[in-house]
C-alpha cells in the first residue's frame, strides 16, 4: 500500500510541477474559469506530491520536517483561500509553502541525505521568490524552478 501511495504522489507530483511550469501559457490559452479549474487541479497535485514527498522521507526529516510539512500544507490551503488574505494572499500562501518546503527538506540537505535536487530547487525558488520583491521577472523564474523541483520529487517517488 505505501508503494502505491508514493507512486501515486509521485506521479501527482509530476503532473502538477510541470502544470506549474506551464502557468504562463495556460493564464494566455484558458477561460478564466478554465483557469481557475486549473489552478485548483494543481494545487491538489501539489498538496499530493508533498504528502507523498513527506511520507518517503518522515523517518530522515525529524521535527523539522514535520513542523516545514505542516507549514507546507498550510500554505498550499492558504493559495486556495487566498481572498480571506487580502491583495497579498497568494503571495503569502506561496512563501508559506516555499518556506516549509525549505524547513522540510533543511536535515536531509545539511546531511546530503536522499535526492538533494528537489529540495535545492525548491530552496533557490524561495530566494528568487524573494528577490522577485525587488525585480518582477525573477516571480517567473521562482515558477519555474518550483514546478521543477516537484517534478524531480515525484521522478524521485516514482522510482521508489
Amino acid at each position: 500500500m505505501r508503494n502505491v501511495l508514493l507512486r501515486s504522489s509521485g506521479a501527482a507530483a509530476i503532473v502538477g510541477g510541470a502544470l506549474r511550469i506551464a502557468e504562463p501559457l495556460l493564464r494566455r490559452a484558458l477561460t478564466p474559469a478554465s483557469l481557475s479549474f486549473a489552478y485548483f487541479a494543481i494545487d491538489v497535485l501539489l498538496l499530493f506530491g508533498i504528502i507523498g514527498w513527506y511520507a518517503w522521507r518522515a523517518d530522515k526529516l525529524g521535527i523539522a520536517g514535520l513542523a516545514g510539512f505542516a507549514i507546507g500544507v498550510a500554505g498550499i490551503l492558504v493559495i486556495r483561500s487566498a481572498s480571506l488574505f487580502g491583495a497579498a494572499g497568494y503571495q503569502i500562501g506561496a512563501a508559506a509553502l516555499l518556506f516549509g518546503l525549505a524547513i522540510m527538506n533543511a536535515p536531509a540537505l545539511i546531511r546530503r541525505e536522499g535526492p538533494v535536487a528537489p529540495p535545492s530547487l525548491w530552496l533557490a525558488s524561495f530566494m528568487c521568490g524573494l528577490a522577485s520583491l525587488v525585480f518582477a521577472p525573477l516571480g517567473v523564474v521562482a515558477g519555474v524552478l518550483f514546478g521543477l523541483g516537484y517534478v524531480l520529487c515525484g521522478l524521485a517517488l516514482l522510482r521508489t
